[in-house]
């Protein structure tokens, strides 16, 4: 299994003008990322629009990702979250069969179950599948929420070997803390927002959209991080920060201004499916300039 570290790009999933999955792109795209020099890839995550597609395009997708980067050192994360206990033991089964290095999978939170079930839920997951298993704690999203200590028990129970934790800045301080760097659980930050302070504080990694638009300069910043270069990294931190806020303002999602900015840059990605609304026009010109300000900045 590869190391998981560094910077973990959550990366669309492209579609043809009719809707259906390009495969040939997710090859493509998969291909762009690794010579960018990032150190893994999630696909069928949520800017993936996992909740927009069935089992079989997720496969599809995840099995397009995993052959293309197969003889390289960039690890492959499928996201397999499902309604069913069954769907994503289908998914997390499938994907450690063909060479996904980690699934990645949130609480199950559409029906409130108990914590006893949701434990019981990701050991079934963890005994079915020969990846490595990452939690996604992700409150805001979930209303599920986990302390820095019940997180670290399991990972040293041995049942998340990663946890991308998508919430503040305190909890995971706190986290990173709790766990005292213990190897056999790996901390990820979800948010663009919070990046570089998770670096600094001590993070083993970044899950996040905004790799999708600034892989390159993502790549300096972790590097620059663990030199402890700091002021550089802020630098290039600041200069990247608009577009990745851009992300989530004026009506803008992550999976549709990502692919705007990826179209921009010559990948054509499709659109997100419905109801995932496209960019505005006003938007899209709002995201060309700054698209151009993030892309000029010297690494």
């Amino acid at each position: 299994m590869k190391e998981f570290k560094g910077v973990v790009v959550a990366m669309v999933t492209p579609f043809h003008e009719d809707g259906s999955v390009n495969e040939e792109m997710v090859r493509t795209l998969t291909r762009h990322f690794i010579d960018q020099g990032v150190h893994g890839i999630l696909v069928s995550g949520g800017t993936g629009e996992f909740t927009m597609m069935d089992i079989h395009e997720r496969k599809k997708v995840i099995s397009a990702a995993v052959e293309t980067a197969k003889d390289t050192e960039v690890f492959i994360v499928a996201g397999i979250t499902c309604n069913t206990t069954k769907d994503t033991v289908e998914l997390a089964k499938y994907s450690g069969e063909i060479g996904a290095d980690y699934v990645l999978a949130l609480p199950p939170f559409a029906i409130p179950v108990t914590k006893e079930a949701m434990l019981e839920h990701f050991r079934v997951i963890k005994e079915n599948t020969t990846a490595g298993l990452i939690l996604y704690h992700f409150p805001g999203e979930t209303g599920i929420e986990f302390s820095p200590e019940e997180i670290v028990s399991w990972g040293r129970e041995g049942l998340f070997v990663a946890v991308k934790n998508t919430t503040g800045m305190e909890h995971t301080m706190e986290l990173i803390l709790e766990n005292a760097h213990n190897p056999n659980l790996k901390i990820s930050n979800g948010f663009d927002s919070l990046a570089l302070s998770a670096l600094a504080s001590g993070a083993d990694a970044l899950i996040n959209a905004g790799s999708n638009i600034t892989p390159r300069q993502y790549v300096k910043i972790y590097e620059l991080t663990k030199e402890g270069k700091y002021e550089e990294a802020r630098r290039i931190y600041e200069e990247i920060l608009p577009i990745l806020l851009y992300q989530e303002k004026d009506g803008n999602t992550e999976p549709g201004l990502c692919k705007y900015c990826l179209n921009l840059q010559g990948f054509d990605c499709g659109v997100p499916r419905k109801p995932v609304p496209e960019v505005s026009e006003e938007a899209k010109r709002t995201a060309e300039k700054l698209l151009k300000k993030a892309e000029n900045v010297k690494c």
